[in-house]
């Protein structure tokens, strides 16, 4: 597990772009084509490409970015976005500022950078708990 790919999924995750996770997530291990997941989530093909190839990037690897979007849905982590929209433009909860959606990640990498370490932890707590739940699984068909 990279802390990279955690990152990019927990600066998603406070941008109120929890969406990508579920459109990698369909596509790495669903099988779900780019154009299908453009159309569910509103976006360009092309955005959905970008985004699953930065994550696989992060992750080392399509192998490794499957295993680990999977025990990411699977452990049921989720973090609370840190923005609003509202008119089009974005409104930080933590400190008030209004950005467009150009800034948002940028200013989540800057301005709060503790709330992005909190989301980084929480979601490596939650993967490591689920991987440890499903070493159990294992060890008790193994010695049955």
């Amino acid at each position: 597990m990279t802390n990279e790919s955690i990152k990019y999924i927990a600066i998603k995750m406070l941008a109120d772009k929890g969406y990508v996770v579920d459109a990698i997530y369909s596509y790495l291990v669903e099988g779900e084509r780019p154009s299908v997941l453009a159309y569910k989530y509103g976006i360009t093909k092309h955005t959905i490409r970008g985004n699953i190839m930065r994550f696989v990037e992060k992750a080392g690897g399509e192998g490794k970015a499957r295993k680990l979007i999977k025990l990411i849905k699977e452990s049921n982590a989720k973090v609370s976005p840190i923005v609003y929209k509202s008119d089009g433009m974005y409104t930080c909860l933590l400190c008030n500022e209004k950005l467009d959606e150009g800034k948002l990640e940028k200013h989540i990498t800057t301005k709060h950078k503790a709330e992005l370490q909190r989301a980084i932890s929480y979601i490596v707590s939650k993967v490591e708990g689920k991987k440890k739940q499903e070493e159990n699984k294992k060890e008790v068909v193994v010695n049955a």
